[in-house]
């Protein structure tokens, strides 16, 4: 069976208002034929929803970048000052910046200077201030991940679910865009196929009443001619309406998008462009290709990747989770030396420096029924078991529609054959028909009967064709083949 749906040319024609800096009418396309490797192109550049599920990147980075900021440096500054009575109690002011590295530890170096009549003696130091130099370090809850750490990760693995959402919502709209296209191929086909019967229709008619009027035959016959131009003058109407009302929802689909202010414009299809049909070969698919497409799902199919990936999110919380089951033992220590008078800041480094002028202290922390740490834990175990559940019945269910959508397809090409053969044969009897009428040895009637075999049958074929493009984009969409191409 020949045909050829893909030797098509697209063609553009921006409207614009006299003046305007930017496009005010639709880009109509007219007089063109419209491939479907076209049409997808223009959904891919222009369709609102497709330009939508970029933002979904950009949303994903700056939640990146957001979980990053727990790892800003950070200046922190307090003062704070005490008169009363005359007596001036204290003057406190302390400058530190703090450091935070990925492994929970936060490095600190600051500068504090402190007095008054009233002041603590923990907070007393030098007439020219103290500077000190520290560390932050878990020893505990938060040595091997923390919050911070977790987040992060959590957002990088956000990032690759973003793709997979966004696939999912671009063959989502390919899908049903495929099918707006083939029913439009099938109206217009079977528009075309319609208005030649009703021409030829039209033509017998003319033909049997110049008979008449030579007496070769009953005028009965020219009325059964006449009303078999109407019924095919109906049907060439009916189809005419409904190969309008497909353009309509293949132009729903196509959009431009202003240079100016990537604003969408929707493009309206002009009445004379169509899908131009062709000599093509349909391409089996053997089981070979079954299998490929199922081994390929299991790994490349937006809703196992996104089953995936939160596994992964879930299992990145349950290592925080464990981590809390630990007490909390943090030590601190900081250097701490007075400016010099020469004006250097850092201290004169030699054996004993750390050792005579430091601080040092640890925090404890740890709740003892652990009762909030240990629910938090479980739950999250229990969504992991959750989703493993959910992956191994998404994976059988999409490997059923693989297959179940590859039976129709073959199913489909069994029947495109045996529907080729069939009008052929139609073709066959129409003919030897015509023969017999114009030997006197048929009738009308019978002519009628055989015309309306043939374009039943070729309204038939050109359905079964749709219905298998169709099949195809929908096993493409099942095995979630990337925007429906193989």
């Amino acid at each position: 069976m020949k045909k050829s749906w893909y030797l098509f040319s697209f063609n553009f024609l921006l409207c614009l208002y006299a003046g305007s800096s930017f496009a005010q009418e639709d880009s109509i396309l007219s007089g063109q034929s419209f491939s479907t490797e076209e049409y997808f192109e223009n959904i891919l550049q222009h369709h609102p929803i497709v330009r939508q599920t970029r933002l979904l990147n950009d949303l994903t980075r700056q939640e990146l970048r957001l979980a990053r900021g727990s790892f800003d440096p950070k200046l922190k500054s307090t003062y704070a000052i005490k008169e009363f009575g005359g007596t001036k109690y204290y003057n406190t002011w302390d400058s530190k910046l703090e450091v935070p590295v990925w492994f929970n530890t936060d490095l600190n170096i600051g500068y504090e200077q402190n007095d008054g009549k009233y002041l603590n003696e923990q907070l007393q130091n030098t007439s020219d201030g103290l500077i000190y130099a520290g560390v932050s370090v878990p020893i505990g809850r938060g040595l091997f991940t923390d919050e911070r750490r977790a987040t992060v990760r959590q957002a990088q693995i956000l990032q690759d679910m973003a793709e997979a959402d966004k696939l999912k919502e671009i063959n989502k709209v390919l899908l049903t865009a495929a099918k707006a296209y083939w029913d439009w191929f099938y109206t217009f086909e079977s528009y075309q196929v319609t208005s030649e019967v009703s021409e030829l229709a039209e033509k017998r008619y003319a033909g049997i009443v110049q008979q008449v009027l030579n007496g070769d035959i009953a005028p009965f016959d020219s009325l059964k001619a006449y009303i078999n131009y109407q019924e095919r003058d109906l049907q060439r109407r009916q189809a005419a309406l409904d190969y309008a009302n497909a353009r309509l929802q293949v132009a729903n689909f196509l959009w431009l998008t202003d240079s100016a202010d990537e604003q969408s414009i929707p493009v309206q299809l002009a009445e004379n462009t169509y899908p131009l049909v062709g000599d093509d070969e349909i391409k089996t698919l053997d089981l070979l290709t079954l299998q490929t497409l199922q081994d390929s799902a299991q790994v490349n199919h937006p809703e196992l990747i996104k089953l995936r990936l939160k596994n992964q999110q879930l299992e990145v919380e349950q290592r925080l989770n464990r981590e809390f089951l630990k007490p909390e033992i943090n030590l601190k220590y900081n250097l701490l030396w007075k400016p010099g008078s020469n004006g250097d800041i850092l201290p004169e480094v030699n054996s004993s420096v750390f050792m005579n002028d430091y601080k040092l202290g640890m925090e404890v922390y740890f709740p003892l029924l652990l009762r909030k740490e240990r629910a938090k834990l479980q739950k999250t175990t229990i969504k992991l078991e959750q989703n493993y559940y959910e992956r191994a019945n998404q994976a059988r269910s999409i490997e059923n529609d693989i297959h179940a959508n590859f039976n129709t397809l073959t199913n489909l090409t069994d029947l495109i054959s045996m529907q080729v053969n069939m009008v052929s044969n139609y073709q066959a009897l129409l003919g030897g028909e015509i023969i017999k009428f114009e030997n006197g040895e048929s009738s009308v009637f019978l002519i009628n009967t055989r015309e309306t075999e043939l374009l039943d049958a070729r309204v038939k074929l050109l359905k079964l064709q749709a219905q298998y493009e169709k099949a195809k984009v929908e096993l493409m969409y099942a095995a979630g083949v990337p925007y429906l191409q193989y």
